[in-house]
């Protein structure tokens, strides 16, 4: 089983620096990238920065002790309660998305997180979901505020997408401890809104920016971004070439409001059939490993055309592939 673990060993691992006209990186070192920009870039709306974020960004530690969530169907909730730990396995193996944990993604370059919650009624905690429970929210914040306390110039996006057992007692909780958490340096959307500038933030000494998709908690708690300043096309397939032919027409014409904040899922999807006739394997194994290699290509193939749309990036196990470099890349090319 995942843990949630150390913030050192594994954070550089498979990255690699290779900028046109030289870079401020050293020995695989993306933990000030923002920082390093050029002051052309760091005078660049935040929407037109290209940026890598992690998919199910808390997924490196699922608790196999605690019941299947509720975001699974009946029938595998069921088969959870009757097999235990057998079929609990399996919802593991293809539900783990990351093995770094927010600390070590951040510190590897990763500036949006990606994160669903549910409320477990069990323990009382608003807790990281996605097939099985993970950490609880507070654990979440606080290594983002560990990250964002050292280095102080870079900027992290929250994106808050997917709410379970949630009512709204509960989104109170979570809105408030978010508050609580990041009083004094979260970014309102304000009339800017993705215009905001890297120099604007540090200027005002904001470091987070928080989007909540769900109305009812904007409405009363302003300062958050609602779901309208994003967009988050799904691709939904579990093959390669599929997955290609989806962001290349994503990046070549893509279908948002201007102003906005752009997530291209880098992704595959495991379909029912994908897991059956992988049980003994997993996510990482059978789908992402391959694919961020064939992501990595893709995106270096399109640094040559000098055209691309992208915004944020995300990828499973983001530290293979060569991914967050490579997308990194993309604001000195561009």
């Amino acid at each position: 089983m995942a843990s949630g673990s150390g913030h050192s060993s594994s954070a550089g691992r498979e990255l690699s620096s290779q900028f046109p006209g030289g870079s401020a990186f050293t020995d695989n070192d993306y933990s000030r990238w923002m920082e390093n920009l050029p002051n052309e870039k760091q005078l660049c709306p935040l929407k037109e920065l290209v940026i890598p974020g992690s998919h199910d960004s808390g997924t490196f530690y699922l608790d196999q002790d605690m019941e299947v969530g509720p975001d699974e169907s009946p029938t595998i909730q069921a088969l959870g309660s009757i097999f235990g730990k057998v079929a609990k396995s399996v919802v593991y193996s293809w539900s783990v998305t990351q093995s770094l944990s927010i600390y070590e993604q951040l510190l590897s370059g990763i500036r949006y997180l990606d994160l669903r919650v549910a409320y477990r009624a069990e323990d009382k905690h608003i807790r990281i979901l996605h097939g099985l429970y993970g950490w609880t929210i507070d654990q979440i914040l606080a290594e983002v505020n560990m990250f964002v306390a050292k280095f102080p110039k870079e900027i992290v996006i929250l994106d808050f997408n997917h709410f379970y057992n949630m009512d709204s007692t509960a989104h109170a909780s979570l809105a408030d401890t978010l508050l609580s958490s990041f009083s004094e340096i979260f970014r309102a959307p304000g009339e800017d809104g993705a215009n905001v500038t890297l120099q604007e933030m540090w200027g005002n000494e904001e470091k987070v920016i928080i989007f909540y998709h769900d109305y009812g908690v904007i409405d009363a708690y302003p300062c958050f971004w609602p779901p309208h300043l994003i967009c988050s096309p799904w691709p939904n397939t579990a093959d390669r070439k599929l997955l290609i032919d989806f962001l290349n027409k994503e990046c070549k014409t893509p279908n948002f409001p201007a102003d906005v904040i752009k997530v291209t899922q880098a992704v595959l999807t495991p379909q029912t059939s994908t897991v059956l006739q992988n049980l003994t394997s997993s996510l990482k194994d059978a789908c992402a490993l391959k694919c961020n290699c064939h992501v990595t290509g893709w995106l270096k193939a399109l640094s040559d055309t000098k055209y691309h749309k992208f915004n944020i990036i995300i990828a499973d196990f983001v530290e293979f592939g060569d991914f967050i470099p490579t997308v990194i890349s993309f604001n000195y090319y561009f």
